[in-house]
């Protein structure tokens, strides 16, 4: 049987609906739904980056916490290259905008640049991606801008931290980590044969996952490579509502804050974001727009964006 592309791209949603609630469910359910094409389209909604993971990402725990830095550089190429080097960075991109060089690193390292903000992340949160179209996406964003109202906002605190806390972590928990760290579903079989690890010690990593870990699965209807990324930086009392603002994007977003920032990782589609016609009116349309009427409306008292560039992350 021949499929439609768009026959396709529905199935690739059904499989991100799943691997969202149950990261690593069994292929046989997935064939249950399928049918014998199970397999091809979940390589391929992998493979073509309609689908990013299922991931992991440690809490921020105080004995595991990661460093973050945004910096200005003098030279960013030359500071990209050199930072890459440096064995305690696990993450770092160069960026075009209110900062050159983001980087995460496992510890505090000697810094050469000019300092942005750094500190200690939170936990992520990330969100679910709706199935609906960018120019939906737009509209109930500025409607929920144009109706807010903060005194019956109400805080949900979505953005949790750990600092205080710390969990038994050990060298084997830290290989698991690893292994895991970019792909959940990778075979129980592999990590036993080569970390000698026994099955006891694996299960009770990923039982411990939804306390240990954030767990996600990313989408993008277009693949991966259609949208730019970029980060939003903004000061705000009410960073509850801009993390359900941004989550109405049919692109999975990330959420964070080091210090009393809130950062928004978000994909998104270049009309959107970027200027490509000058005849059309960008007022409802733009989320640069949009970003303007938040500061407007005082909704957040300052606001900064800039494009991931390059980057490079390291799986140790």
């Amino acid at each position: 049987m021949r499929y439609t592309f768009e026959e396709k791209r529905k199935q690739y949603r059904i499989i991100y609906d799943i691997l969202f609630k149950e990261p690593r469910v069994p292929k046989k359910i997935l064939r249950e739904i399928f049918g014998r094409i199970a397999s091809i389209r979940f390589t391929e909604a992998l493979d073509l980056e309609y689908i990013v993971g299922p991931e992991i990402r440690i809490r921020s725990f105080k004995n595991l916490g990661e460093y973050l830095y945004l910096l200005k550089c003098q030279d960013p190429d030359l500071s990209y290259l050199k930072y890459r080097e440096n064995p305690h960075v696990v993450f770092h991109t160069q960026m075009g905008g209110f900062s050159d060089l983001f980087i995460i690193s496992k510890r505090k390292i000697d810094i050469d640049e000019d300092v942005i903000i750094e500190g200690y992340r939170t936990d992520y949160n990330v969100s679910y991606a709706p199935d609906h179209l960018w120019e939906k996406a737009l509209e109930n964003m500025w409607r929920k801008v144009e109706i807010f109202d903060p005194s019956v906002t109400f805080q949900k605190n979505i953005i949790q931290d750990h600092f205080a806390e710390t969990i038994e972590w050990d060298s084997q928990d830290e290989m698991l980590y690893n292994y895991f760290k970019y792909d959940l579903r990778n075979s129980l079989d592999t990590v036993m044969k080569e970390y000698n690890i026994t099955g006891w010690k694996i299960y009770e990593f990923l039982e411990r996952l939804p306390e240990i870990c954030t767990v996600f699965t990313s989408y993008f209807p277009e693949t991966l490579p259609f949208y730019d990324p970029y980060l939003f930086m903004f000061e705000t009392d009410y960073e509850d509502f801009i993390i359900e603002l941004f989550s109405e994007l049919p692109t999975t977003s990330s959420y964070f804050k080091v210090s009393d920032k809130l950062f928004v990782y978000a994909h998104v589609s270049k009309p959107f974001i970027r200027s490509t016609n000058r005849i059309t009116d960008p007022s409802k349309t733009h989320i640069l727009s949009l970003l303007v009427e938040l500061l407007n409306e005082r909704i957040v008292r300052s606001k900064a964006h800039a494009i991931l560039e390059r980057f490079k992350r390291k799986e140790i």
